[in-house]
């Protein structure tokens, strides 16, 4: 007895383990949405291509920054040393007798090893200088694109959402008619047997069977496919399970905001690139002022007859410096002017786009509202249609049973009903889709997040 308790505490304890876990698999939009923002791979794409951008810009900051060299040559003059000529006056002296014209001399040993380093440090380059608030632009313009790409995330996933949560509620409508028509199949095939309904009857009726379930399946192929599509933007494991919990309310509020109270982030992002240009326009100049360099050389050579350089008592010679380097740019080739008409190019370019874009995003906005509106009278009027055709279904089917209509008329209120509701459904689709576009065109898609 003590050991079959035992046993049931046991079990009861996976009972009460296992459910909970199973509950945290039902998903909300707003379970999708926050899900995909902490794992979807597009998004950790965005966030590595930003660091990766940061990462150059601080590479070109890097020139700036000490720089140190270490070098090692050697050399061998397999035939002949470098010969140097001493004027004559200096040859004459050298040889010990006077001489006439140049004096040729051979200088040096046969191997030759150079090693040292030297170090740099930039004193004074224009590039350097607004390099502060270039970042920050820059900082800005990549938090919009990943705020944009974000935003490109969520209406993909609650697009898809709505998608599954609709379809799995037609198929619901069809399990409910397939239930329906199996019941009517054992009454027909009894009237069949009694005499009182035709063979050609149930055979319709076997048709209109298999015909539903086979929009069924490809019904349910489809939902399997958007789930799987759904689970890869959001991030989640294929294996993994999930199941969508939908309640049919507006996303929108009854007051919808005007477009021009919105956070658009593409014409933000249009800004920013022309802030840059800008900045980076500037600089061109700065390309041509004078650079001043510090540098510091510790070289230390060696000559041998022979390849012993590392053996001891060997002389090694020093060559110590330090100084600086003033560069003055005189002539490039007209680089500056054609850098200058390129950015002017650029920034004309990004204007007409930016202009471009605000009459798109309102454009795309007006349509959206005018498709809200179409898909919110056509929601009605199919809710309409659904409930009359649910009258008229029920009194076929009580005059079906009284022996007072056909089969096929019966069956014709069947598929009425079932295709009312299926259309009812799309226009519920159709409605949240044009919520998404006014959400999406208006700038206010992450308010979904917290809803």
């Amino acid at each position: 007895m003590k050991i079959l308790v035992t046993y049931i505490i046991i079990f009861g304890a996976i009972i009460l383990w296992y459910f909970p876990a199973t509950a945290q698999e039902r998903f909300e939009l707003s379970d999708c949405l926050v899900y995909a923002l902490n794992n979807s791979p597009k998004l950790k794409s965005e966030k590595f291509s930003n660091e990766k951008e940061a990462m150059i810009r601080y590479e070109g900051k890097s020139t700036f920054l000490p720089q140190i060299d270490g070098f090692l040559t050697y050399s061998n003059y397999f035939y002949d040393l470098p010969t140097y000529i001493f004027p004559q006056q200096e040859g004459s002296n050298l040889a010990g007798t006077p001489l006439d014209g140049p004096y040729p001399v051979p200088l040096g040993l046969r191997h030759n090893l150079n090693t040292g380093f030297e170090i740099s440090q930039t004193i004074f380059d224009m590039n350097f200088f607004g390099n502060g608030d270039l970042d920050a632009h820059f900082q800005t313009y990549q938090e919009i694109k990943l705020s944009m790409a974000e935003e490109e995330m969520l209406y993909q996933v609650a697009v898809l959402f709505y998608q599954v949560a609709v379809n799995e509620e037609k198929s619901i409508f069809m399990d409910i008619n397939l239930e329906r028509l199996v019941k009517l199949q054992s009454i027909v095939k009894l009237q069949v047997e009694q005499g009182f309904a035709r063979q050609t009857d149930y055979d319709k009726l076997l048709v209109k069977t298999s015909n539903l379930k086979s929009k069924k399946n490809k019904l349910q192929a489809g939902i399997k496919q958007q789930l799987g599509y759904l689970k890869l933007i959001m991030g989640m494991s294929q294996e993994e399970a999930m199941e969508i919990h939908y309640v049919d309310h507006d996303i929108l509020n009854s007051e919808i905001m005007p477009i021009e109270n919105g956070d658009l982030l593409e014409e933000k992002m249009l800004e920013e690139q022309r802030v840059l240009n800008k900045m980076n326009a500037k600089k061109i100049n700065a390309d041509y002022y004078p650079r001043l360099q510090a540098y510091a050389a510790f070289l230390f050579q060696a000559q041998r007859d022979r390849f012993n350089f590392f053996e001891s008592n060997q002389d090694w010679y020093n060559i110590h410096q330090w100084g600086l380097k003033l560069t003055v740019p005189i002539m490039r080739g007209f680089q500056k002017k054609s850098k200058k008409e390129v950015s002017e190019i650029v920034d004309a370019q990004l204007a007409f786009g930016l202009e471009q874009k605000q009459e798109l995003s309102q454009l795309e906005y007006d349509h959206a509202i005018i498709e809200l509106n179409v898909a919110r009278e056509e929601q009605v009027s199919q809710r309409e249609n659904v409930a009359l055709a649910e009258r008229v279904y029920q009194q076929s089917e009580l005059s079906f049973e009284q022996g007072t209509m056909l089969l096929m008329d019966y069956l014709d209120s069947e598929a009425t009903l079932r295709e009312s509701k299926m259309i009812y459904a799309t226009s519920l689709l159709d409605t949240r889709l044009a919520e998404l576009k006014i959400l999406k065109a208006s700038g206010k898609l992450k308010e979904l997040v917290n809803q």
